[in-house]
This record gives structure tokens, C-alpha cells and sequence, in this order.
């Protein structure tokens, strides 16, 4: 009998309890148990049997919801991976803000240090103004003083007026003559100063206007020519003064006209300023002298 029901116990309990089960009912039995507590005990093992099954199952859906734990876990770990790295992208613009933090608060520095030296600078014009001021009013009592004296000046003044208009005429004359002799002197001196220099060999020599990207140019001095079998154009510039404004002006003009052979600017007057001279060597151009001296040497 304990075999047979131990057997069927298997069924619903593991073997230890299908054993221990089927002991305690042979011991009932033994006692002779009355047929309706043998009901009862079967009932209650009946009840043991589906406690058994859902413990099993719910055990079952306790691995299931361990399994989407940790399928969630590793969700976690990969989203608390990806937070770490942003927050590491973060930190280093963090450090990147800090540090043109630091920037703008040497800037603002800098911008108060020159703050104060104008505020220094507007107390001195301000003195200077008042200075003026002060200067102003003796001027203006200067000035009535020599009212009178002004009214008796206005016809001498009148005078002086149409010979200033009259030497201003002359003067306008005389520049535009020496304006012209200086380019009729570059004619002749400069094309042997490069035939002298460089060995040119001169097809061309005069006044030229020339098209340049934007518009066109009247130049003061245009020499064709040939140097060592090249073709060479050299684009002149003829003042009596040489400045380095005026350098500048020309070799900006040059650099807009667009020919065929090399081009190479040059400079014909009287005098050169330093900084004139340091650009023309700095710029690859030439100067020439009236006195026929070549520059750089």
C-alpha cells in the first residue's frame, strides 16, 4: 500500500515528500484512521498537491520576471554607460566654458585698465578744454582790441587777396610745367638707366592709359621691351616727392592690370621718403633719380 501510494504522490511532490507523505498516511492507516478522517487527509493532500502546482507556477513567473530584471538591468548599465559619457562631454565643456569664462574676465580686465585711461585721458582733455576756454575769452578780448585796427587792415587785406589768387594761378602753372618736365625727363633717362641695368631691349616708350579690372589708368611712364628674350612691360609712376602712401596707391594700381609679359613697376622723381624706399625694396619695385642713381642697387 505505502509503495503504490508513494507512487501516485510523485506525481504532485518531489520524492522526499511523496515519501514522508506516504509514511504518515501508513501510520494513519495503522491506527486505523476512520474513513472519514482518510477523506479528510486525502483532501488535504489533494490541497498540498495544487499549493504545490501553483507554488511551481508562480515560481516560474518569479524566473520570468528575473529574467526581464535583468534584461532591464543591462538596459540600466547601457543608459547609465551612455549617461557617464555624456556627462564626461559635459564636463570638458564645462572645463572649455571655464576657460573662455577666464578669457572674457581678462578681457573685462583689459577693457577697465583702458576704461581708466580714458577716463584719465577725458579728465586732461577737459582740463585742456578749460585751458582753452580761459584762452578763448583773452583771445576774444585780444580780438576786440584789434577790431579797429582790422577795419583799417580790410583794403590792404583786399589787396593782398588778388595777389594771393593771382601768385595761386602761377603757382598751379608752374606745378603742372614741372609736372610735365619730370615725365619728359623719365623719357629719356629711364629707358637707358634699364637698357644700362638690365640689358632691355626697348620697343616702347611713352605715355599709355592701360585697362585695369575695374575701369583703366593713364600711367606716366609705359616701356616696353625684352629682357634676356623675355617679354617685360615696366609701368611707371613719375612724382617729385615719392611717398609711401603714394607707393602704395601705385603698386595696387599695377597689380589690377593683367598683360601677357611680366610687369614690373618703377619710380621716377626727385626725392624718396625712408619708408617709401624700405616698401619699393620690400615690394620688388624700382626707383629711378632725376640724377639717374638706381634703386635698390
Amino acid at each position: 500500500m505505502t509503495s503504490a501510494l508513494e507512487e501516485k504522490l510523485r506525481a504532485a511532490f518531489s520524492p522526499e515528500q511523496a515519501h514522508l507523505l506516504a509514511e504518515v498516511i501508513r501510520e494513519a492507516y495503522d491506527d486505523v484512521v476512520k474513513a472519514k478522517d482518510f477523506n479528510e487527509l486525502k483532501a488535504i493532500v489533494a490541497d498540498l498537491a495544487q499549493a504545490q502546482k501553483r507554488t511551481e507556477e508562480r515560481v516560474e513567473e518569479l524566473a520570468q520576471a528575473q529574467k526581464r530584471t535583468e534584461e532591464r538591468v543591462e538596459e540600466l548599465a547601457a543608459a547609465q554607460k551612455r549617461t557617464e559619457e555624456r556627462v564626461e562631454e559635459l564636463a570638458q565643456a564645462q572645463k572649455r566654458t571655464e576657460e573662455r569664462v577666464e578669457e572674457l574676465a581678462a578681457a573685462q580686465k583689459r577693457t577697465e585698465e583702458r576704461v581708466e585711461e580714458l577716463a584719465q585721458a577725458q579728465k586732461r582733455t577737459e582740463e585742456r578744454v578749460e585751458e582753452l576756454a580761459a584762452a578763448q575769452k583773452r583771445t576774444e578780448e585780444r580780438v576786440d582790441q584789434l577790431a579797429a585796427a582790422v577795419d583799417r587792415l580790410s583794403a590792404a587785406q583786399e589787396r593782398t587777396e588778388r595777389a594771393v589768387r593771382q601768385l595761386a594761378r602761377q603757382v598751379g602753372g608752374l606745378s603742372e610745367a614741372l609736372g610735365g618736365s619730370l615725365e619728359d625727363l623719365a623719357l629719356e633717362v629711364v629707358p637707358e638707366i634699364l637698357e644700362y641695368r638690365w640689358g632691355m631691349e626697348i620697343e616702347f616708350c611713352d605715355r599709355d592709359t592701360l585697362p585695369l579690372r575695374n575701369g583703366q589708368y593713364e600711367f606716366d611712364l609705359v616701356i616696353r621691351g625684352q629682357v634676356q628674350g623675355q617679354p617685360v612691360l615696366v609701368l611707371g609712376e613719375v612724382k617729385s616727392n615719392i611717398t609711401e602712401s603714394e607707393v602704395e596707391r601705385f603698386l595696387n594700381l599695377v597689380a589690377q592690370v593683367e598683360a601677357a609679359e611680366e610687369i614690373r613697376p618703377l619710380f621716377f622723381g626727385y626725392r624718396l621718403e625712408r619708408a617709401a624706399k624700405d616698401l619699393i625694396r620690400e615690394r620688388g619695385a624700382v626707383m629711378v633719380s632725376t640724377r639717374g642713381k638706381y634703386f635698390p642697387e
